[in-house]
């Protein structure tokens, strides 16, 4: 008798233990992560136009960008480092891809605004198109006059 007790009481308190993993607060939202969040290095930048594609130098290659889940963003290289917030958004309308490809279509834009109070440095960046691959993503802007493209990596 005392084992039936024993196997029975061990079953409810199994089954109690794996309902309550099931409990969902009504007031929490789960978002799933951004692909972007965490940390990335400019790795290559350049503009295009009809003839081709030049190679151009930022001023970001020597910094790592951090892009935290809850919109907070910072630039940190030698000399400073830049706070503030970046955000991507879903738009439908005409963009540059990386290869130098129009379309007009939904797509992904993403804005980036960081400033430093103390040396008042800032950077100020708006994508048209933002695209994410495994450890890389491609973002591009066209500024009237050229593409502009910038890979950045994983840190």
């Amino acid at each position: 008798m005392a084992m039936k007790s024993l196997v029975r009481l061990s079953l409810i308190i199994i089954a109690a233990v794996s309902l309550s993993g099931c409990y969902k607060r009504r007031d929490e939202v789960i978002i799933p992560q951004h692909p972007l969040v965490g940390s990335w290095v400019l790795t290559d930048a350049a503009e295009g136009n009809s003839y081709g594609w030049q190679s151009i130098y930022t001023g970001l290659e020597t910094g790592v960008f951090d892009f935290y889940g809850n919109g907070a963003a910072r630039y940190t290289d030698e000399h400073v480092t830049l706070q503030g917030t970046w955000s991507t958004t879903t738009v439908t309308g005409g963009y540059y891809d990386e290869y130098g490809n129009y379309y007009n279509d939904v797509h992904e834009a993403m804005q980036v605004n960081l400033y430093d109070n103390y040396t008042h440095s800032s950077i100020d960046l708006y994508f048209d198109d933002v695209s994410f691959r495994n450890s890389r993503f491609v973002a591009t802007y066209y500024n009237n006059n050229y593409i502009e493209r910038y890979w950045f990596s994983r840190y």
